[in-house]
């Protein structure tokens, strides 16, 4: 049998089954399944991965509830997320080709939506949605046999959808090909989504679903792992050089198509779409397109060291939080990547320099070249600063003049030591947002100990950098 359904039962009778797998998964679902050892699928969050398979087929029983919680989605934006386990996205879900697999979902009483599960990897009704469709404290189960490999997005198909996933409610499944994958050093899960909150981008406190956005496909905030924080600072994602990494990536939406990039890296191979069809996988990718409920597994090889951002390639979604990064650390590797001085071939002639370049040129080369102290002008562009690297007396305070002469909107940050923006111990301009033709400051007391620091743009923080340096 390839599908089948449990009947309903009581919340509390299932979480007892849950304790005790063997008492649940004793139960054959089906006489192709009776014969095969059941195993508790190892669920976990993102971006971890759980370990290959390495085994024959099985009974796999997965155990998910759903949680409704306040998070955090953006600093100091509260936001009340529907989720499967806790997590946006939900837990990765790891089985194996010819698997049969047992999805349990629990509703608390706690809660107030009704929710269910459609996985894009099951062939039975709704995806398994019309078996699971659990109002508070009720559980319910069905059971499919994995029969196409690949990485498939699961979500809640419940109300209207589009605002249960939105509100945190997906994630992915791994069908593992029967002939295992090669191995990789570094696995890591990421997931992309949007925000359609009340309150425009950047507004604190509490917010909630604005379904006209949501209609109209207008998010306020597009997300990597349902946080525009979550794979910077303390969440990035960490890899030695020389290491070969692989990216399972699923677009849960609800609306915008992914582009997903990593700048200073090209995919060695890309499997689109998810699936593992070797006829299917393509080298020297750039670029991937991942539509909404779809996923891409890519595939690279770490060749020197540097912090290397993942972005969706619509890049203006960068500014709404689709950015994280990946750190590699490592020996150099000039023969692969160096930089150099440039200077005119003989003959040639240097491009003319206006009256404001040449302006701009001298106030960066004595920026760089002296020491500052007090105020300092800055000009925000678009989208550079100017200067963009400067040398600072330890132990001073000094005023950064900020001057937006763009035609977009700015700010200026100056990271901690550790290179986190968010931390306490960093700074921001004020006004947090610098409009075109308006002025700003930003106030820093320099630390005593030399070092660098980085500053940025938090509106285009990808382009729009730059280095301070403590003497």
């Amino acid at each position: 049998m390839l599908f089948r359904i449990h009947p309903p039962r009581a919340a509390a009778a299932v979480l007892a089954a849950v304790a005790i797998t063997s008492a649940f998964g004793g139960i054959a679902c089906s006489k192709d399944s009776s014969d095969l050892k059941t195993v508790e699928a190892e669920l976990v969050a993102p971006p971890g991965v759980p370990e290959p398979i390495r085994r024959g087929p099985a009974h796999v029983v997965v155990n998910l509830e759903a949680v409704e919680q306040q998070a955090e989605i953006a600093p100091g934006v509260q936001y009340t997320l529907w989720t499967f386990n806790g997590t946006n996205p939900g837990p990765m879900i790891r089985v194996r080709e010819g698997d049969y697999v047992e999805v349990r979902l629990n509703n608390p009483a706690t809660n107030q939506e009704v929710h269910n599960i459609d996985l894009h990897a099951v062939n039975g009704p709704g995806g398994g949605a019309e078996a699971t469709h659990v109002g508070p404290g009720e559980s319910r189960a069905f059971e499919f046999k994995a029969q196409a490999p690949g990485l498939y997005v699961y979500h809640c198909a419940a109300g209207i959808v589009a605002d249960h996933i939105s509100n945190g409610m997906y994630g992915a499944i791994l069908v593992e090909p029967a002939a295992p994958l090669p191995r990789v050093d570094k696995e890591f899960y990421v997931g992309q989504s949007e925000y359609y909150t009340t309150g425009d981008r950047g507004d604190e406190g509490p917010q909630k679903l604005d379904t006209a956005k949501l209609l109209a496909e207008t998010p306020t905030y597009v997300t990597f792992n349902g946080n525009t924080q979550s794979l910077t600072g303390e969440g990035t994602l960490q890899a030695e050089t020389g290491d070969t990494v692989r990216i399972f990536w699923a677009n849960g939406g609800p609306n915008l198509t992914s582009s997903f990039h990593a700048i200073g890296e090209i995919f060695d191979k890309v499997y689109e779409y998810g699936t593992f069809d070797r006829r299917n996988a393509i080298a020297h990718v750039q670029t991937v397109l991942v539509p909404p409920g779809g996923a891409a597994v890519v595939e690279f090889k770490t060749d020197v060291p540097g912090v290397y951002k993942l972005v969706d390639h619509a890049i203006s979604r960068v500014s709404k939080g689709a950015v994280g990064l990946l750190e590699v650390k490592g020996k150099e590797r000039p023969d692969i990547f160096r930089e150099v001085t440039a200077t005119p071939e003989p003959g040639t002639t240097a491009e003319p320099t206006t009256t404001a370049t040449a302006t701009a040129a001298a106030t960066t080369a004595a920026a760089t070249a002296e020491v500052l102290s007090g105020d300092i002008p800055v000009e925000m562009r678009d989208n550079s600063f100017a200067p963009k690297t400067m040398t600072v007396a330890a132990g001073s305070t000094v005023t950064f003049q900020l001057d937006n002469v763009g035609k977009a909107i700015h700010n200026m940050q100056i990271a901690n030591s550790a290179g986190d923006y968010d931390a306490a111990d960093a700074v921001k301009s004020d006004p947090e947002l610098i409009r075109p033709g308006e002025k700003g400051e930003l106030e820093w007391k320099v630390p005593a100990k030399a070092g660098t620091y980085k500053f940025r743009c938090e509106i285009h923080p990808v382009e729009m950098t730059g280095t301070l340096t403590v003497k």
